[in-house]
């Protein structure tokens, strides 16, 4: 499957998403997978909001006392608080400005844990606890090959399900994240060039804002299936490969919500 080839701000191309070979699970990835769930925390945030910087710590502190068992993505729509205009980095994109404008997210910073709702900070870290150990309704797991000379990115995404999941419409949504990129960014104290931006969304990696559809033909999703997901892309020049990841939801289409999260960092 190939996505269209489309310029979008900052006039970077999506990446031409082809098939790819499967890349086969070890022994040790499923021992490795404990069974419990590992949630989304979104964090729609910007370059010039103020009070975002302290969002992003809490979303740190809340990956350092969870572990594994937390993904987060940075996501970045097209409002004033993302205007990159006089230095600031550029991290808009249209895939999280779609999300943006149908969650309603209007005030920054906002999360969202696992798209239940759009919840400000003083929430967060409940919402998170909520989920944090109980059972994964999916086995959700990333197989990555990548080349450093041609930058080509294998990926074979992995979806065992372990609980009947009622939806005639899961959904499979691969992201590309950036972390710890150094750029201006305002805080209480002013503009503060050495900022680390952490967790940065850089799209979805085939175009596809909402995911696909794992099963189009089912009614709902019985204990027991297995899907592989495999495509290849190359990574664009201007992310740094040392700090990129691919971050894999699956979620209920129709009610948004996220039922399972994987994060890989491809080196």
């Amino acid at each position: 499957m190939m996505s269209c080839d489309k310029l979008k701000e900052p006039y970077f191309t999506e990446p031409i998403v082809q098939q790819s070979d499967t890349i086969a699970l070890t022994a040790a990835d499923t021992l490795n997978f404990d069974g419990k769930i590992v949630v989304l925390l979104e964090d729609y945030t910007g370059v010039r909001c103020v009070n975002c910087p302290a969002a992003a710590e809490l979303a740190a502190s809340l990956q350092t006392q969870y572990g594994e068992h937390l993904v987060v993505l940075g996501v970045h729509p097209k409002t004033s608080y993302q205007n990159p205009a006089g230095g600031f980095p550029d991290f808009r994109t249209d895939d999280g400005n779609e999300w943006n404008s149908f969650f309603n997210v209007s005030a920054y910073p906002t999360g969202m844990v696992n798209r239940q709702s759009a919840i400000g900070t003083a929430t967060w870290a409940t919402e998170v606890d909520n989920l944090i150990g109980n059972d994964a309704p999916v086995r959700l797991i990333i197989k990555s090959e990548y080349d450093d000379a041609t930058r080509e990115l294998k990926l074979s995404i992995h979806s065992k399900f372990l609980q009947n999941v009622a939806s005639d419409d899961v959904r499979l949504t691969v992201c590309m994240m950036e972390n710890n990129i150094v750029g201006l960014q305002l805080t209480p104290n002013g503009a503060d060039e050495n900022y680390v931006h952490r967790h940065v969304f850089r799209g979805t990696a085939d175009g596809l804002t909402w995911g696909r559809t794992l099963d189009t033909e089912a009614e709902s999703i019985a204990a027991g299936r297995n899907f592989i997901t495999n495509m290849k892309f190359t990574v664009n020049e201007d992310y740094n490969a040392d700090e990129f990841y691919i971050v894999a939801m699956i979620s209920d289409n129709n009610t948004k919500q996220v039922l399972m999260t994987a994060e890989k960092k491809i080196k």
